[in-house]
């Protein structure tokens, strides 16, 4: 396991963070150029490593639009027909209001507050449990 790899631009960098265990942090505006770019990098990625699962953290997005909503959909199916599943932490109450303003279903897009709660989702997906040590 390389957890410092990762590619991408200076804009989406993703990360191996485990083996079989991508993520991407997105901080700032998230227009369609960017949300097409993140796309690509995590394909790209997803392909280069063959990795089972991707969280994809949106905590640092202030705002979405209908467009770049629709985007994250399609990055989401676009790494399960890779294979992939993606997880998709740290909905804004700001973006979460608007995605239900806008009636944006996420449908089966799993979603989780928190990045401790994406990597614990993830691990388990893997079979694989994080649990104190012994005697600590």
């Amino acid at each position: 396991m390389q957890v410092s790899e990762s590619v991408g631009t200076d804009r989406v960098p993703v990360s191996v963070v485990w083996d079989g265990i991508l993520m991407v942090s997105v901080f700032g505006i998230l227009d369609s150029a960017r949300a097409q770019e993140l796309m690509d990098s995590m394909l790209s990625m997803i392909q280069r490593t063959q990795a089972r699962v991707i969280i994809l953290d949106i905590i640092g997005v202030t705002a979405m639009d209908t467009a770049v909503a629709n985007h994250v959909i399609q990055i989401t199916r676009a790494t399960q027909l890779m294979g992939c599943e993606c997880i998709v932490s740290g909905i804004s109450p700001a973006v979460a209001q608007t995605m239900v303003h806008l009636g944006i279903d996420l449908g089966e897009v799993k979603t989780v507050a928190t990045m401790a709660a994406a990597l614990e989702t993830a691990f388990g997906r893997l079979g694989l449990e994080v649990r104190p040590r012994e005697g600590k």
